[in-house]
């Protein structure tokens, strides 16, 4: 009985040993679990940061985006009343290179001069008789925003 003893004991004391080296291995699988939870947690927290992050540049983009669609329509309506105007300018001119070449007087140096009135532009001839009239010329108010407030157009009469 002895022997049988001696056998369980050794048994017993190799099952002891098992236990403990599980026990250990527990122990080393529970520290490598832990720093992989922190390793988690502070990537999770990485993410959510970088989420915000990203969150901020979007809704600054989308903001410059449409400041820059708004700049364009802006650009596009005032490039088309800049051409209305040298349009209407051109046209002016011709007719007052007309009317002034029609008149018979000695040359001299003529001022017209170009004001914004409500919606409408004003040629101011200067008073004399034979310049006694003005002319008008209707601007819408949308393109009157992007008109200069005063011009003067210099015209020799002949």
């Amino acid at each position: 009985m002895t022997q049988q003893g001696a056998v369980l004991q050794g048994y017993n004391n190799e099952l002891v040993k098992c236990i403990e080296d599980l026990c250990m291995q527990k122990e080393e699988l529970n520290k490598q679990i832990q720093q992989a939870e922190e390793e988690k947690s502070k990537l999770q927290h990485e993410i959510q940061v970088l989420n915000e992050q990203l969150e901020c540049v979007c809704e600054n983009l989308a903001q410059k985006v449409a400041s820059r669609n708004e700049l364009d329509k802006i650009l596009a309506e005032t490039e088309a009343a800049y051409m209305k105007i040298l349009d209407s300018s051109r046209t002016l001119l011709n007719v007052l290179k007309k009317e002034v070449g029609s008149l018979k007087h000695a040359p001299e140096l003529k001022t017209v001069s170009v004001l914004v009135v409500s919606h409408t532009l004003q040629f101011l001839l200067p008073n004399k008789s034979s310049f006694g009239y003005q002319l008008r010329l209707t601007v819408s108010q949308d393109n009157l925003a992007h008109i200069s407030s005063f011009w003067t157009f210099i015209l020799l009469a002949e």
